[in-house]
């Protein structure tokens, strides 16, 4: 190496002065610090090079390190930028929903309020007896333009609740047991037979006590009939026993 050359230089450079005759003294320490100090400079350059090499292998493993976290970091980075995105789609599709679900209860409470209007015309022609059974959804009807505190989906179940009791009662024929006033003397217990909302017959066991009701917009509407007495034991026993149908002579209302 041209570092152990001029070494070698300067050794025998120093010893041909050493040989020489009366060498001055001070050329010859001059010479001797030079090579001491050349000495410890190439140590020290060794040394700052094994350093480096030994920085320089570090670094390199934490370029590494830094690129490997760079590219989880980007991956990341995407992953967040698709949830993210998803995230929007799913926020829009929530707000979009939530803006028909409002327009669908506007509409349903614009016709809801007619639907409850149309259950307090309606229930009037109710028998009371009917009217008793329903009385918990009925109670729930709000007075007609006043504000209700119960929620759309628990007026309409109420609503529905009641026409689709109406609904039944009105085509099926139905026998109740029922105490009836009467105008010559005390309340007696009798059997009326409904159909649907269009008329009922009662009668008392012995058929003196008898006679029909309609519905009208104040109520059901009763008149005594003894002398149907007879035809209307007859259809009510007709009713419980199930006997042939046969024709019996009864009054009719036509509204």
């Amino acid at each position: 190496m041209k570092h152990i050359k001029f070494a070698a230089i300067i050794g025998v450079s120093v010893s041909a002065l050493s040989a020489g005759a009366a060498p001055e003294n001070a050329l010859y320490e001059e010479a001797k610090a030079t090579v001491t100090q050349w000495a410890e400079t190439e140590s020290l350059i060794s040394k700052e090079l094994n350093d480096w090499k030994a920085d320089k292998a570090v670094l390199e493993d934490l370029a590494r390190m830094l690129e490997s976290e760079k590219e989880g970091l980007s991956e990341k980075i995407e992953k967040a930028k698709e949830s993210a995105t998803e995230a929007d789609k799913r926020r829009e599709e929530i707000v979009a929903r939530k803006e028909s679900l409002e327009e669908a209860s506007a509409v349903v409470r614009e016709n809801l309020e007619s639907l409850e209007d149309g259950i307090r015309e309606l229930i009037p022609y109710f028998p009371a007896n009917y009217v008793d059974s329903i009385k918990p959804l009925i109670r729930q009807i709000p007075e007609k333009g006043k504000p209700s505190q119960l929620s759309l989906s628990v007026r309409l179940r109420n609503v529905v609740g009641i026409l689709s009791q109406a609904n039944k009662f009105d085509n099926v024929i139905s026998l109740e047991t029922e105490t009836r006033e009467f105008a010559d003397g005390p309340s007696k217990q009798v059997n009326t037979l409904y159909f649907g909302f269009s008329i009922a017959y009662y009668s008392d066991a012995s058929g003196e006590k008898a006679g029909y009701g309609y519905p009208t917009q104040e109520g059901w509407k009763w008149q005594e009939a003894p002398e149907y007495g007879p035809s209307i034991l007859s259809m009510i026993s007709m009713y419980e026993k199930g006997k042939q149908a046969e024709f019996v002579k009864l009054p009719v209302v036509i509204k």
